[in-house]
């Protein structure tokens, strides 16, 4: 029988591309991604990208997954990919199988491999034992692509991002805070965190400044941006969390010292009169749901640039 060797070629990579953190692209790169994104984006339906064509991606997720495993299975497959969902608890990472072993077997029978977890150390060991590009989709540590579409989102109606205030509301400490905080060098932004002492940002930089007040924070900014104050694998901490928290949210009040034309970002899944006054999220929820949206063109544009197809 005659074998389709397409259907076993792999995309050799030299160097091999991962995304695991913010840390891991530049800003000349992420701003390639952008342009393809937003001309996929107005080309949806009209133009056909095949730079996964013939590949199989696999998703591992340990978390639970909304907009994130929608945004990738659908990117896979409009890059002419197929995708692979694999919950957790269906492998043998389940019963204490070592992540090299799964990495190692995984390497071999498929091209890429997205991963939504707990620890930041398990997307890099899967990175450095399977031989193939790894996503990170979500970690206790960061969520990169989240603030790579973010800021794409943001600059897709205000233009450059570059020398603006974004000013995130909430946890300081929490994973898409920490990839903002990694962002804003790189892109040239400056992030003011507002959240509780206990919660400022561990991230130094000139580029990020924490501060207790919710004015401070929002006084001019360009963005407002905030997320659950209970993040998953938190909820032990629910009713201390509900207490400290409950000033620090996107209300009139942030709102009416931000620049008069701020965009408020949620990356959902959102808990109204908590981190967001239901009243500003029923006014916004189109900036919101635009942003959510848009994790589909990035992360479309992002797997191109991994497997060195950006143009494909």
């Amino acid at each position: 029988m005659a074998v389709n060797n397409k259907r076993l070629e792999r995309t050799v990579m030299k160097p091999l591309r991962h995304f695991l953190s913010m840390n891991d692209i530049e800003e000349e790169e992420a701003r390639m991604i952008f342009k393809k994104a937003l001309e996929w984006k107005k080309n949806r339906g009209k133009e056909f990208p095949t730079a996964l064509q013939y590949q199989t991606w696999a998703l591992i997720f340990k978390k639970p997954s909304t907009r994130t495993r929608l945004s990738f299975e659908v990117a896979i497959r409009e890059l002419g990919g197929e995708a692979l969902f694999l919950s957790s608890q269906d492998l043998q990472l389940a019963r204490g199988e070592p992540i090299e072993d799964t990495a190692q077997v995984l390497g071999r029978m498929v091209h890429g491999l997205i991963i939504r977890t707990y620890e930041q150390k398990e997307v890099e060991l899967f990175a450095a034992y399977g031989n193939i590009p790894v996503i990170n989709a979500l970690t206790d540590e960061e969520h990169p692509c989240q603030v790579l579409s973010d800021i794409f989102s943001f600059e897709e109606k205000r233009g450059s991002i570059k020398g603006k205030k974004v000013a995130f509301i909430g946890d300081g400490c929490c994973n898409v805070a920490k990839s903002w905080a990694l962002a804003a060098e790189k892109f040239g932004f400056y992030l003011w965190i507002g959240s509780p002492r206990g919660y400022f940002s561990p991230v130094k930089s000139d580029f990020v400044q924490n501060t207790s007040s919710v004015e401070e924070a929002a006084q001019d900014a360009a963005l407002l941006y905030t997320d659950v104050w209970i993040s998953m694998g938190k909820e032990q901490e629910a009713d201390k969390r509900q207490m400290e928290f409950s000033q620090y949210r996107i209300d009139r009040r942030a709102l009416s010292v931000a620049s008069k034309d701020a965009l408020v970002f949620h990356c959902l899944p959102a808990y109204r009169d908590k981190e967001i006054a239901l009243e500003v999220f029923n006014e916004r929820k189109e900036e919101i749901y635009t942003q959510a949206e848009n994790r589909l063109h990035v992360q479309k544009a992002l797997l191109a640039w991994i497997v060195g197809k950006l143009n494909g």
